[in-house]
């Protein structure tokens, strides 16, 4: 695997995301665009599973999310051996740090098209930072559509900055359009997305029972939505690979199915 590759933009087919894009090239996603900081205090109570994964040489890669004590799940195209994660704090700068012992891609990933991208990051040692749960794929199924507010989180690029900032920031999307597209699901948001650095980066819905849910991980965008200030993004449909996660991580709790799953929308 390239070292580097993880951060180089990547052409991929339009029909990738199922017209949602356009005629824009599909690229790994880069900040958050319609963002802003997370403070300390909203980091722990809301996003403490967000973690950043610098390379070999300290320099800021992409994002992750910590699925298990031992485990962070983050974009196949990010991972690769050398891994630092920065952990416990929304500041790059204060985090704490662990290596990484094993990297676990999905053995349907490839770059062109890119498809199933998942990875698994197995740490040094189990953390005692809380875990974010992962949505079934009915509980998905019945969270994600046209009109959900969601959130994403990450490290990215920064509209208008050069560099990549010491804050982790966040964004509450009204999602205009979705869709499901492979294994990615494609959304359309006109005012927030994922930028460089991204990639690897949360996609959070509320449950039923309204606990947060990971349902996706920051894979492509229709262009640089730092640029734009939003736009068509798909995130890998991580319910839909739920197998993968099972396989790999001991007692990854199991959601119930939403209640009312398979009823009309109210």
């Amino acid at each position: 695997m390239n070292p580097k590759s993880y951060r180089t933009p990547v052409s991929l087919p339009v029909s990738l995301l199922a017209g949602l894009l356009l005629a824009a090239a599909a690229v790994p996603a880069f900040g958050i665009a319609g963002g802003r900081p997370v403070t300390v205090d909203e980091f722990a109570a809301d996003l403490p599973w967000v973690v950043l994964l610098t390379d070999e040489d300290g320099a800021p890669g992409c994002t992750g999310s910590l699925v298990a004590p031992r485990f962070v799940l983050t974009a196949a195209h990010c991972a690769r051996e050398g891994l630092t994660v920065h952990f416990g704090s929304p500041s790059r700068a204060a985090a704490r740090r662990i290596a990484v012992r094993e990297v676990i891609l999905h053995p349907g990933f490839t770059r062109d098209p890119i498809t199933h991208d998942l990875a698994l990051l197995r740490l040094a040692y189990p953390l005692r930072t809380p875990s974010v749960p992962v949505a079934t794929r009915a509980e998905a199924w019945d969270l994600v559509r046209s009109g959900t507010r969601a959130r994403i989180a990450g490290w990215g690029t920064v509209r208008g900055e050069t560099g990549r900032p010491d804050l982790l920031h966040a964004a509450t999307l009204h999602l205009a359009a979705v869709q499901v597209s492979g294994t990615h699901l494609a959304l359309e948001s006109p005012r927030g997305g994922p930028c460089g650095g991204d990639s690897g980066g949360p996609l959070l819905v509320t449950g039923q029972d309204g606990v947060t849910v990971l349902v996706g991980v920051a894979s492509v965008t229709g262009g640089i939505l730092c640029a734009a200030g939003g736009g068509a993004a798909g995130y890998t449909h991580v319910a839909a690979l739920g197998d993968f996660l099972r396989a790999w991580v001991p007692g990854l709790p199991e959601r119930l199915p939403p209640l009312e799953f398979g009823l009309p929308a109210r």
